[in-house]
């Protein structure tokens, strides 16, 4: 099993070394809302850089509001030959008879969880409103190639619409390096 930091017998303790034991937690500080868009945009906050040839844990808690016009579904952005694979845990997104998002989060209805690939696109379940929050935990682990580069959760409406998509203060990323 590999763990990170190695620590040697002898091995001067420093703070740099502690430091690389802890996992890093970024905290979103503000709302940030998207209106009219489909399109996958890194998060303003929810973002790092990781370093190559690394594996990572990752966890995130995603507060996030939406309407069931506009709807909410993430991927994430990773460093070019990246792999691994992601959980998405949720309200489950679903579409009733007639086409139409049904709020399931509102109502402690169906719940989402699979594995993914990290690009892969997740869809959830709204509380059908633009400031109720709902929670989305994602977790996954990432293993870095030659090259190191951005981790960022990216998120967009589910069908374009006028109606505010929130990501909440408060949502969280935490990267712990693991080998």
């Amino acid at each position: 099993m590999a763990r990170y930091p190695v620590i040697y017998a002898g091995q001067r303790i420093t703070g740099s070394l502690l430091q690389s034991m802890l996992p890093d937690v970024i905290m979103k500080a503000v709302n940030e809302d998207r209106v009219t868009t489909t399109t996958f945009t890194a998060d303003s906050e929810l973002t790092t850089t990781l370093d190559a040839n690394a594996t990572y844990h990752v966890t995130m808690y995603i507060q996030f509001a939406a309407t069931d016009a506009a709807g909410f579904q993430t991927q994430w952005i990773i460093p070019t030959g990246a792999t691994g694979s992601r959980s998405g845990f949720g309200a489950a997104y679903e579409l009733s008879s007639s086409s139409t998002a049904t709020a399931q989060a509102a109502n402690g209805g169906y719940h989402r969880s699979g594995i993914h690939a990290l690009t892969t696109t997740v869809r959830y379940g709204t509380r059908n409103s633009a400031s109720n929050q709902a929670i989305a935990l994602e977790e996954g682990t990432v293993i870095t190639g030659s090259s190191g580069g951005t981790l960022a959760l990216a998120w967009a409406q589910a069908i374009s619409n006028a109606s505010a998509t929130r990501v909440g203060a408060g949502s969280t990323m935490h990267i712990r390096r693991i080998a």
